[in-house]
């Protein structure tokens, strides 16, 4: 599969402080001032929290680019538009199953968002949301990717999910987030078939797998997939890993689950990239479902003062099940 070129990125993520005003168990994303870039009030009254996150990050990422020449709109999320779909249950029980309002259930769709920018700027294109748990982000990458390869010049790319006190809880509940910090994000990307004058970063290689796997298979696959792409181990200079952030009070077993988490990375960081400038992402982002998106966009924001040729490849796991491997080269 050819290259396609980074020509611009947004991200809207929890702040790198940490300090919440409020007492929230997860890292909750900084929003912006929303009148600013979604102009039509009553659209923007009407949409859920995640949606505006979702559509500003979008139109954000787009707003130097015609939208005639928008290709195609691929967005992806693990979890949707959660804050709707609790209205729309609570509705549901409240009223017996009488007398509901559909607009909770209409805007909770998995692909509002990427619907939505479509109707903001009329883009009668290819429009498509991957909701695959753990590797939406890198089917809607993949998925991008072919439709370049298959002639289209600009795609639109993001992957959004947010965090609610209620699926918090269900999460806990169900021992998904044992000592582990959620989190939360929108982040897209403007990908291009040509690189242009200056493009941010290339994307050379996307590879799913999943399963249990032993850090002996995951070295393999590691391998293989950089010879694909005409790599060695010593020819990575950043690896960027999802190590996951320790929850503060959280009992031994919670902590010994994140570290067995946390030692697929570790193994990997010495035995095959001792010499790479080693990276994590989800101590900032917190854990969800398509917080890759998160690290591409770190490592494109912080290769960008690169004055050497930089290749970048980012390991995660999610919840040591859905594997993604992305590898991005930054050009000078």
């Amino acid at each position: 599969m050819q290259p396609v070129y980074i020509q611009r990125i947004a991200s809207i993520h929890p702040p790198k402080d940490h300090s919440p005003e409020n007492n929230r168990p997860y890292l909750q994303a900084s929003e912006p001032d929303y009148k600013d870039i979604i102009t039509n009030a009553t659209l923007r009254r009407r949409m859920s929290r995640i949606v505006k996150m979702g559509v500003a990050c979008g139109l954000e990422c787009m707003s130097e680019l015609s939208p005639e020449k928008i290709q195609g709109i691929i967005t992806a999320t693990g979890l949707g538009c959660l804050t709707d779909t609790e209205k729309f249950l609570n509705n549901l029980l409240d009223n017996e199953e009488r007398m509901l309002n559909p607009t909770p259930f209409i805007q909770s769709t998995f692909n509002t968002i990427g619907a939505q920018i479509a109707l903001i700027h009329q883009i009668h294109a290819y429009n498509m949301t991957y909701v695959h748990r753990g590797l939406s982000f890198e089917s809607a990458l993949l998925d991008a990717m072919m439709k370049i390869e298959e002639g289209s010049e600009n795609i639109l790319v993001g992957a959004i999910d947010e965090m609610t006190e209620t699926s918090y809880t269900i999460q806990q509940r169900l021992g998904m987030l044992k000592g582990i910090a959620a989190g939360e994000g929108a982040q897209f990307f403007l990908l291009s078939r040509e690189a242009g004058e200056h493009p941010l970063a290339e994307i050379q290689g996307v590879e799913t797998f999943i399963g249990k796997q032993t850090t002996e298979e995951i070295s393999s696959r590691i391998i293989r997939f950089l010879q694909r792409n005409g790599l060695e181990c010593q020819d990575i200079q950043w690896l960027v890993t999802g190590k996951n952030k320790k929850q503060h009070n959280q009992d031994d077993s919670h902590e010994q689950t994140v570290d067995n988490g946390n030692s697929i990375y570790e193994e990997l960081e010495t035995n095959l990239f001792p010499e790479s400038v080693h990276l994590s992402f989800k101590n900032e982002c917190g854990e969800y479902p398509t917080a890759t998106s998160y690290a591409v966009w770190k490592a494109v924001n912080e290769s960008a003062n690169c004055t050497t040729s930089t290749h970048i490849l980012i390991y995660n796991h999610h919840h040591s099940i859905n594997h993604s491997l992305i590898l991005i080269r930054k050009s000078v």
